[in-house]
């Protein structure tokens, strides 16, 4: 949906480039182009009522403006195309009340009052009838006599206490004691142009109540130092007294500073990360636990690797994007080893059945098929996968 709305998107900002340029048809062409994709926003409506307008088919604006007024009753710029369009077509009455309905909305509006006060000339003194539904002032019509008005009356407070039903109270949180967090509603011309800002969202495991912080403590790795460019060594003097330090019980542990980002994460114990993933139950989980181990391939592996393969189409389910796709499959090219529960092939047979596989093995890159490749000739010599899975597989991942 969000891929129609930029399509849509895109469309109009050509026909706003041709009506800047009074190319009005094709104007049109693209804001049609634009409502066949997405039929729910008023701008494209109200774009092409303009250039219906331009163009004297008047009929079809008005139409156009109309539809745009459904979709948004607010939308200015549709109340006063669509004003201009019934005035020039001698609906006056119709075009006076678009012109008090902008005026509703924006007092200040200099066009409108203008606009207006050239319709109520028009329509002469008080009373008298647009064109749309002249009278004969040579046969007129007999009095009538003024029927009855049934007016409906509203119905009183208490009435509506009553009418009032569990799921209205529900939504609104009524008797609880909750926030309800409700959706801002903006029609498209109010919205803001200014590019989304990302919002990282951190995900809470079952059973805990905040997010654990990342470690500040490592085991300390003696490197022997061949340089002397510092003649100053107080640093690493005093680096060498904290070492020794016992911090909560655990010998030969320093706190590390500053200096965090400057250790090589292959010094980090592999074993102690391994032990505290767990599986994931949907891409989210997957994809965050992902991004924590980015270049840790042999990490990456061991995450795979408690990952039941048959889970794999339900976890991702429409979510599998092509770059974690190729990750996956470099991580199963390099440590094939750490897949000894299950093999490197039942995970390429898994991924297959992932939803929309067919076109996220097009973006696949030389090299991710060459690897694949090595991989299948691994599989089939290891009796993981017989000849005719291989012709399979090799069909699916459009080798």
């Amino acid at each position: 949906m969000e891929k129609l709305r930029e399509e849509a998107q895109y469309e109009k900002e050509r026909g706003n480039s041709f009506v800047k340029q009074e190319k009005w048809d094709d104007a049109i062409a693209c804001y049609n182009r634009a409502i066949e994709l997405v039929t729910d926003d008023a701008i494209y409506y109200a774009n092409r009522g303009l250039c219906h307008l331009k163009k004297d088919s008047l009929h079809q604006a008005e139409a156009d403006c109309t539809e745009a007024l459904r979709l948004d009753p607010t939308y200015v710029k549709a109340l006063q195309r669509r004003a201009a369009a019934r005035e020039r077509l001698g609906s006056l009455r119709g075009a006076k009340h678009d012109l008090h309905e902008v005026l509703k909305l924006e007092p200040h509006n200099a066009d409108a009052r203008r606009q207006l006060g050239a319709v109520v000339a028009r329509m002469g003194t008080k009373g008298a009838k647009s064109k749309s539904s002249p009278t004969s002032e040579s046969n007129p019509s007999p009095p009538t006599k003024e029927r009855p008005k049934i007016v409906e009356l509203p119905p009183s407070a208490g009435q509506l206490r009553q009418e009032e039903g569990a799921e209205q109270r529900w939504r609104e949180g009524r008797g609880e004691e909750v926030t309800v967090i409700k959706p801002v509603k903006k029609p498209p011309h109010l919205r803001s142009k200014r590019a989304l800002r990302h919002v990282p969202i951190q995900e809470i495991l079952l059973g805990r109540t905040i997010v654990d912080k990342p470690a500040t403590r490592l085991e300390i790795v003696e490197i022997e130092d061949h340089a002397h460019g510092d003649s100053n060594n107080n640093d690493s003097n005093k680096l060498k007294q904290n070492s020794g330090i016992d911090c909560d019980g655990d010998k030969n542990i320093g706190v590390i500073g500053d200096r965090f980002d400057q250790i090589d994460p292959n010094l980090v114990n592999s074993d102690k990360v391994s032990a505290s993933m767990v599986a994931p139950t949907n891409s989210v989980q997957f994809i965050l636990e992902w991004k924590s181990l980015k270049g840790n391939d042999a990490a990456r592996s061991d995450y795979l690797s408690i990952i039941e393969p048959s889970k794999l189409p339900a976890i991702f389910e429409n979510a599998l994007e092509s770059d974690v796709l190729a990750d996956v499959l470099r991580a199963l090219h390099a440590h094939p080893d750490t897949f000894t529960r299950h093999g490197v092939g039942e995970y390429l047979r898994s991924l297959c059945r992932v939803k929309r596989f067919s076109a996220l093995a097009m973006f696949l890159s030389a090299t991710d098929k060459e690897l694949l490749r090595h991989m299948l000739a691994r599989c089939r010599a290891a009796a993981q996968l017989s000849d005719s899975d291989v012709v399979e597989l090799k069909h699916k991942y459009e080798l």
